[in-house]
């Protein structure tokens, strides 16, 4: 449950410069590497994340996210929703992911 002022981080895509990787894991690195830098911006750490929503096109990558999530975030357990959705904005993307942290008063 967040107490502050909140901050809303919306979808990060798996693009980086002009490459998108193949591999569910390298794409999913990319968008949390994404967010992380949103989050320093604004000095904040995984830990102020409160609730993150995953969007994948394909359930049985979930495995490149959970490994990718654990690499990364470590033992930060946010709230979250994973959902399975046709597609998203360009066919490359297997994952995008938002998140809202809570920003010190």
């Amino acid at each position: 449950m967040t107490q502050g002022p909140i901050l809303y981080i919306s979808g990060q895509t798996p693009q980086q410069d002009t490459e998108i990787p193949v591999a569910m894991y390298a794409q999913t690195t990319i968008v949390l590497n994404k967010i992380e830098a949103i989050l320093n911006q604004h000095d904040l750490k995984w830990s102020a994340v409160a609730k993150m929503t995953v969007f994948i096109t394909d359930a049985a990558d979930l495995g490149g996210v959970r490994d990718a999530f654990t690499a990364i975030l470590g033992e930060e357990k946010p709230a979250m929703s994973l959902v399975v959705v046709s597609g998203l904005i360009d066919p490359s993307y297997k994952v995008e992911i938002e998140a809202q942290a809570e920003l010190p008063r």
